[in-house]
């Protein structure tokens, strides 16, 4: 089974958990919307429960489900587009209102869709699970 990898550096350590900054992989660098994506401007931190003898500084492998990233592409790039869709065909056939209309309650599903997206980037943010596979440096 292939999985994903990423790199992140040690920020914080504690008892038994350590504060990672994530480091953008190289998928991130060749992605032609790399300058659109906030992953460039913020520096993702996560917490992790380890019991490894771990630094500040200190490189790590982390493991992030292949599904998590599936999930979060789909929010972030197409549930946009449906949301978009569905509000333009409520407003031109349920509603039956003009072709204008329909346009801009098709934008109000893309505000709709963004405002989902930050309510669950809030609700999912800490439950994601990232594990350290190993230490590099």
């Amino acid at each position: 089974m292939e999985y994903q990898e990423d790199s992140a550096v040690v920020t914080e350590c504690g008892k038994d958990f350590v504060k990672l900054e994530i480091i953008k992989s190289g998928a991130c660098k060749s992605c032609s919307l790399s300058n659109l994506c906030a992953a460039n401007q913020n520096k993702v931190t996560v917490r992790v429960k380890t019991d490894l003898d771990l630094k500040t500084g200190d490189i790590v492998k982390i493991y992030i489900s292949p599904g998590t990233k599936l999930f979060s592409s789909f929010l972030i790039f197409i549930f946009p587009i449906i949301s978009m869709i569905i509000f333009y065909f409520l407003g031109k056939y349920l509603f039956a209102v003009q072709e204008n209309v329909s346009i801009l309650l098709s934008f109000l599903g893309l505000l709709f869709s963004g405002i989902v997206i930050y309510y669950l980037d809030k609700v999912y943010q800490k439950k994601i699970n990232y594990k350290i596979i190993a230490k590099i440096e």
